[in-house]
């Protein structure tokens, strides 16, 4: 309901009347325009964005500042961006073919995390990502729609580290090879580099 206000013979109009106009101040004049039902679609393209997104910005979350990683993507960081939206920005920059985010790339990364991550008799990677993930602090999700399997906390840390291998965060260390190929020293610098320095 529209509540209305007239003092000095001036009038205001506030809210909306049934679903066709909304009243509202806008800029200090008295605007009024057309409703529109707010929509939140929740289709299957946008949970896997949403699900990507929210994946890189919990790890980026458990980035100390001061840390190596700070310092190494703020120092690489273009003048004018946010060395954490630049590094969210290497991470789905993965995720897209032609500029369009793509289902497909996305579970390919989570493919790779789930199968292909280098092992030997001492250690399997993909443990020790989730070790480390819970030394940081990181916590399993899942969406409840688009990609609804569950997002585990090590699977967290290896988007991180996919980002600082795609944007080129420092010139030595594990930064210069794709995570798929890391070692257990790699993935202990790169927890390292995550705490305060």
């Amino acid at each position: 309901m529209a509540k209305v206000q007239g003092p000095l013979f001036s009038l205001e109009a506030r809210g909306k009347v049934a679903d066709s106009v909304v009243f509202f101040p806008w800029k200090g004049r008295h605007v009024v325009r057309q409703w529109l039902k707010p929509t939140n679609p929740q289709s299957t393209l946008q949970g896997y964005v949403r699900a990507a997104l929210k994946a890189i910005a919990r790890w980026i979350k458990k980035v100390a500042i001061p840390s190596n990683i700070y310092e190494y993507a703020t120092a690489a960081c273009p003048a004018g961006l946010n060395w954490n939206a630049w590094l969210m920005q290497g991470y789905l920059n993965l995720n897209q073919v032609g500029g369009v985010f793509n289902t497909a790339s996305f579970e390919a990364i989570i493919d790779e995390y789930n199968n292909s991550l280098h092992s030997d008799t001492d250690y399997v990677l993909k443990d020790l990502f989730e070790s480390k993930a819970s030394a940081l602090g990181l916590e399993d999700f899942a969406m409840n729609y688009g990609y609804t399997s569950n997002i585990s906390k090590g699977m967290q840390l290896y988007f991180g580290a996919k980002a600082c291998y795609e944007q080129g965060i420092h010139t030595a260390g594990p930064y210069t090879k794709d995570p798929v190929s890391w070692n257990s020293d790699d993935l202990e610098t790169f927890y390292s580099d995550h705490l305060a320095s």
